[in-house]
């Protein structure tokens, strides 16, 4: 009873009733009947269609990007070092070490390999024979793809089929709804927004066909089904930046698919639920709920993504997202060495970077602050 009521006191009574229904539906099945598997493939829209779709992303196309800065020779180095890991097989993970990783289902850690017809309800974040599932969450962000795309940008290469090669992939070895690969919401959303990121760049390659775009679309679809089936868990079970981009994916989607059947709604929800999770989860100061440099880090990644986005296509958030924006800006530069970028490893810090477009070092948190400069 004592236990039982240090919960409720140090978690809430909302958190404690949601999560015990959601192990009720959990363990009834009715969680996994609100996840199917293997529903039927549809068309939302043609290649041509989303070609000519009125919405804008951060660039049109591959074609359309002017020759950006020069690297150095250090940074090419480093970009072609990262290529060259890559073609070998191995995968930095965590932004400290390479593994070599062999499919989307295996541990590179210790060769535990997951069932991937196993329903995702069914599947532990963490047990003694499978280890730390976040070893094969790694690969499939698709992070991995942002040295291939600068690749093709700074050094000439035409890497669209391997890019589209990989996600194909993916989607034939991860079921829907069933597997490792759909535990985790945010893992879901990051993954929807780097497809999205190489689907812009190679927009006009022929390696993008109309058979993939469509396949692609139809587990795009149905991934973030996923995200707003479960959305409630981030948002009142986890809260942090989970929940932050899993409602900017949401928003995201919406915006930029506007021919899937929820769209309207993933957009309005989204918005509204982004809304409410900056203003809880930044406060007025600039400090972030986490208490972490790194996941405040990732915060302003998100918010990159939320403003410029929402910019271009005439959109705006609430007043107070700006200004928690403006604010985050301001502390973590107040906390940062104006020599190297770094700034203290300061709270919780699991090496995550969602979207690397450089070569920095992990610790330089320039890059990503200067793309936020409000």
């Amino acid at each position: 009873m004592k236990k039982v009521l240090n919960i409720l006191t140090n978690m809430g009574p909302r958190y404690v009733a949601f999560r015990l229904w959601y192990e009720v539906r959990r363990r009834t099945g009715l969680l996994k009947a609100a996840f199917p598997t293997q529903p039927p493939s549809k068309t939302y829209s043609s290649l041509a269609a989303w070609k000519k779709l009125h919405v804008r992303f951060f660039f049109e196309a591959k074609e359309s990007l002017a020759e950006g800065m020069k690297l150095s020779e250090e940074e090419r180095q480093k970009l072609v070092d990262q290529l060259n890991e890559y073609r070998q097989g191995r995968l930095l993970m965590f932004s400290a070490t390479y593994y070599e990783v062999t499919d989307w289902l295996t541990n590179p850690s210790n060769g535990y390999r997951y069932d991937a017809n196993k329903h995702w309800t069914d599947i532990p974040d963490l047990s003694p024979v499978a280890g730390d599932i976040k070893y094969v969450w790694e690969k499939s962000r698709f992070a991995f793809l942002y040295p291939l795309i600068r690749g093709d940008f700074h050094l000439g290469e035409n890497n669209a089929e391997t890019v589209f090669q990989e996600i194909e992939s993916w989607i034939d070895a991860n079921p829907i709804n069933c597997g490792p690969n759909w535990r985790c919401s945010q893992e879901i959303s990051l993954r929807v927004l780097n497809w999205t990121f190489a689907l812009h760049y190679y927009k006009n390659s022929s390696a993008l066909t109309e058979a993939r775009f469509e396949k692609i679309m139809n587990v795009l679809y149905w991934q973030m089904r996923h995200v707003e089936e479960n959305i409630h868990f981030s948002r009142i079970a986890v809260r942090n930046n989970h929940a932050i981009t899993e409602t900017l994916a949401l928003y995201l989607v919406g915006l930029l698919y506007p021919f899937f059947p929820e769209a309207p709604r993933w957009k309005q929800r989204g918005k509204k639920w982004f809304e409410e999770e900056i203003a809880y989860q930044i406060y007025e100061d600039g400090t972030f709920l986490q208490f972490s440099m790194n996941y405040h880090r990732v915060v302003i990644q998100l918010l990159t993504w939320a403003i410029r986005l929402s910019e271009l296509n005439d959109e705006s958030f609430s007043e107070r997202v700006y200004h928690r924006a403006k604010a985050s800006l301001q502390f973590l530069r107040a906390c940062q060495d104006t020599q190297t970028g770094w700034l203290p490893n300061y709270g919780n810090n699991d090496g995550a970077l969602f979207f690397p477009l450089n070569v920095a070092h992990y610790r330089d948190y320039r890059p990503q602050l200067s793309a936020l400069e409000l």
